[in-house]
């Protein structure tokens, strides 16, 4: 079997989405508490077991529901459209976790591993962004040798989506010497670079609550500290710059989903507001219905060619990858060919969200609203790996023939 073959059905597709629908009622119920108090709501961690969602992505051999990646995008895209866009967020860095580790991990640690989400659908945080410099930084979280096999772990990601709710948490740090040192020579350093897992109990964890944003508020994302975490030999998971980067499609269509979510749910809630609203008596007539106003027509039209644009980039993408069309790409390219269906989605919901604001007018701005939560939320889009910048400079050097 391929890497991204299809090994679901249309039917457990449309099963699938319709769990994430029903959860997405809950969602939505704790999602303007959750943006005010700027936490994310613990008590839907055990619902979101419940649903069977933690199983989405984990291969069927081992128990799960084998979802490829246009159907994890539908999933968040469901949560985030009809539940709330910060939550979904939280809930879905453990979709890109399980993703990256369907392939990163060595045989017996991935069954060991996915045999805790099938089994007691555990749940994955997976920060790699520190202060630094964000998800480039080479880590200065570090793993020293405990003489056993092991490591302890000492350092601090500072964007640890869902590490609050989260029975796992896997992370990228830098084996050190034996004493403890790190090489001074940064390729060294990079190729020293590893990913590790560990159960969130392991003694040394703590968090620390440093989110305040006005984006994405009720995604939890704190500042998770290690400190001499003892972390066994089973507790890797192989090299971080050319294990995990290879895996990007399972950060590109999660997060794709979400921010499709994200513009779809704007979209809707303008354009159900905008069917029904009426001006009443004006200097153009009497009882003028606001659908019936062309520069109105006109930017709601606009709105949804900017969703449907990337909805069929997003799913175009995802039907290359099932074609195996990915294996004309370099390596080096890879990563940035397939961001853009994440780009595509996060400047539809920018775009889209702007659309809805302008065309609902200035009671679109009152805080805590439905619309306006969507409008802040979208904006957190532009700082997921990778971001536009980053993408353009790799594809205009591999264009021009200077990519390395």
């Amino acid at each position: 079997m391929a890497k991204h073959d299809i090994e679901i059905t249309q039917a457990e597709r449309d099963e699938l989405i319709g769990r994430a629908r029903k959860l997405a009622e809950k969602f939505a119920e704790l999602g303007p508490a959750a943006d005010e108090k700027n936490e994310l709501p613990l008590e839907l961690v055990p619902l979101y077991k419940e649903s069977g969602l933690a199983r989405l992505i984990v291969p069927k051999k081992y128990g799960g529901f084998g979802a490829d990646l246009w159907t994890v995008a539908l999933v968040e895209k469901e949560l985030a459209s009809y539940g709330d866009p910060a939550i979904t967020l939280s809930f879905n860095m453990h979709h890109v976790m399980i993703g990256i580790f369907r392939d990163l991990l060595e045989e017996g640690a991935r069954a060991r591993l996915f045999k805790q989400v099938v089994e007691n659908d555990a749940l994955l945080s997976g920060p790699f962004s520190e202060e630094r410099a964000g998800f480039s930084t080479i880590a200065d979280t570090v793993a020293v040798p405990d003489g056993n096999g092991g490591w302890l772990v000492s350092g601090k990601k500072n964007w640890a989506t869902f590490i609050e709710g989260a029975d796992i948490v896997t992370f990228n740090a830098t084996i050190t010497d034996a004493d403890g040192k790190v090489p001074e020579d940064y390729k060294k350093h990079a190729a020293r670079e590893s990913v590790f897992m560990v159960p969130m109990t392991a003694p040394g964890i703590s968090i620390k609550r440093t989110w305040d944003t006005f984006s994405m508020r009720a995604s939890g994302t704190q500042t998770c500290v290690f400190d001499k975490v003892p972390v066994p030999a089973e507790g890797f998971g192989g090299p971080f710059r050319t294990g995990l980067i290879g895996e990007m499609e399972w950060v590109t269509f999660p997060f794709a989903g979400v921010y499709l979510g994200i513009a779809d749910r704007a979209y809707r809630l303008v354009r159900d507001s905008l069917a029904k609203k009426s001006l009443g008596h004006t200097v153009s007539g009497d009882n003028v219905m606001v659908r019936d106003v062309g520069h109105v027509q006109h930017q709601l039209g606009q709105a949804l060619v900017e969703l449907e644009m990337a909805e069929r980039v997003v799913q175009g993408t995802a039907a290359i990858m099932t074609a195996g069309g990915d294996a004309a790409w370099g390596a080096a390219e890879r990563p940035a060919r397939l961001s853009i269906a994440k780009i595509a989605a996060t400047e539809a919901a920018v775009k889209v969200t702007d659309i809805a604001m302008r065309l609902t007018g200035g009671g679109a701005i009152r805080r805590g609203g439905p619309l306006e939560r969507a409008f802040r939320d979208a904006r957190a889009g532009i700082y997921h790996p990778l971001s536009g910048d980053a993408v353009y400079e790799l594809l205009g050097k591999s264009q021009l023939g200077v990519l390395g």
